[in-house]
C-alpha cells in the first residue's frame, strides 16, 4: 500500500483545525465546571424522599414548631454546601418539607423512645442557625429611625421598608441599647434564614450593625443526615457544663426510608439524671398530638 503525502497547507489547516477543537472542548468544559460550582444548585436538593405524612393529629402550635426545626436543619444542610453569599434568604421549600415529613413521621410513629424525645424530654433543634429574628443597629439621630420615634409603624428608608414587606417581616420594637445605639427588631412571620437576610441589609442598605438573637454555649438538639435509604434522625438530650460544649450527652436514633417507614436504631450515651427537666417552651408548645 502506498502512504499517501499531504500537501504543507492542508497538514497546517488541520492541525489548526485540531488545536481549535481542543481550545473549544476545554472552554466547554471550563465552563460546565463553573455552573457546577457557581450555579447555586445543592446536591442535597437532589431525589429528595417524596412520602406524604399526614400531619392532622399536631395542634397548629405544633406544626409551626416542627416547621422551624426542618428549617434549621435545612440550613444546616445548606450550610455545608454554599457559601452565605450564595444562600437565598427563603429556604427551600422541597427540603423543608422533605425534613418535616421525617420529623412528623418519627413523631407519629409508635415507638416507646419517641415519648421519651418529645413528651419527656422535649427535644428540639438547638437554636442556630437563626430562623425567627434579627436587631438593625443604628445611631440615636439616624434618619431612618425618626418616623419610628414618633411610633410610626414604617420606616423612613423607602427600600428597608421594601425589603420588610417582601420577607413578611414584623417590627416588633425598637430597644435603645446604650446613649449611643438603638435597635429596630425585625421578627419573621414564616421562618427563614436570617443570616442571608442581614447580609442583604448589610450590603444592599449599608447597615453595618446587625445583632443576631444566637443562644450561648450548648444544649439539646436534633441533626440529620441524607443517607441512600433516606434520611437519619438523632435526638440528643445533652446536660453537664454547656457553657461552649456540653459534657454529656444521650442520644435516641432513628431512619426514615424513601417511603417513610421509621425504623429505631437505639439509645446511647450517659445516664440521663433525673432532675433534667423539659426547657420552659415545653409548657407553651407541649408536644402531644391530638386524639
Amino acid at each position: 500500500m502506498r502512504n499517501l503525502r499531504l500537501p504543507k497547507e492542508l497538514k497546517l489547516f488541520a492541525l489548526v483545525a485540531l488545536l481549535i477543537v481542543m481550545i473549544v472542548d476545554s472552554a466547554d468544559a471550563q465552563r460546565k465546571r463553573r455552573r457546577g460550582k457557581n450555579s447555586g444548585r445543592l446536591e442535597i436538593m437532589e431525589d429528595l424522599p417524596e412520602f406524604f405524612v399526614n400531619d392532622n393529629r399536631l395542634p397548629d402550635y405544633l406544626k409551626m414548631v416542627y416547621r422551624r426545626d426542618a428549617t434549621r436543619l435545612a440550613l444546616r444542610l445548606i450550610d455545608r454546601e454554599q457559601r452565605m453569599s450564595k444562600q437565598t434568604i427563603i429556604v427551600p421549600e422541597e427540603l423543608v418539607q422533605a425534613i418535616y415529613n421525617a420529623l412528623v413521621a418519627v413523631r407519629l410513629s409508635d415507638y416507646g423512645a419517641v415519648q421519651d424525645v418529645t413528651a419527656k424530654y422535649y427535644v428540639r433543634t438547638f437554636p442556630q442557625p437563626n430562623v425567627e429574628n434579627i436587631i438593625l443597629l443604628a445611631e440615636h439621630d439616624a434618619d431612618w429611625l425618626e418616623p419610628l420615634k414618633r411610633r410610626a409603624d414604617t420606616t423612613a428608608s423607602p427600600s428597608i421598608n421594601n425589603i420588610i414587606r417582601k420577607y413578611n417581616l414584623v417590627m416588633t420594637n425598637m430597644v435603645y441599647l446604650d446613649e449611643e445605639r438603638a435597635g429596630l427588631v425585625l421578627q419573621s412571620r414564616e421562618f427563614i434564614n436570617m443570616a442571608a437576610l442581614a447580609m442583604k441589609f448589610y450590603t444592599e442598605e449599608g447597615i453595618g450593625s446587625i445583632e443576631e438573637t444566637l443562644p450561648y454555649g450548648d444544649g439539646n438538639d436534633i441533626s440529620i443526615e441524607r443517607t441512600k435509604e433516606g434520611w437519619d434522625l438523632v435526638y440528643s438530650v445533652k446536660f453537664g457544663n454547656c457553657v461552649n460544649q456540653c459534657q454529656k450527652i444521650h442520644s435516641w436514633e432513628f431512619s426514615i426510608d424513601e417511603g417513610g417507614e421509621v425504623s429505631y436504631k437505639g439509645d446511647k450515651g450517659h445516664t440521663i439524671p433525673p432532675w433534667l427537666s423539659p426547657t420552659a417552651e415545653a409548657k407553651k408548645y407541649p408536644d402531644v398530638l391530638k386524639n
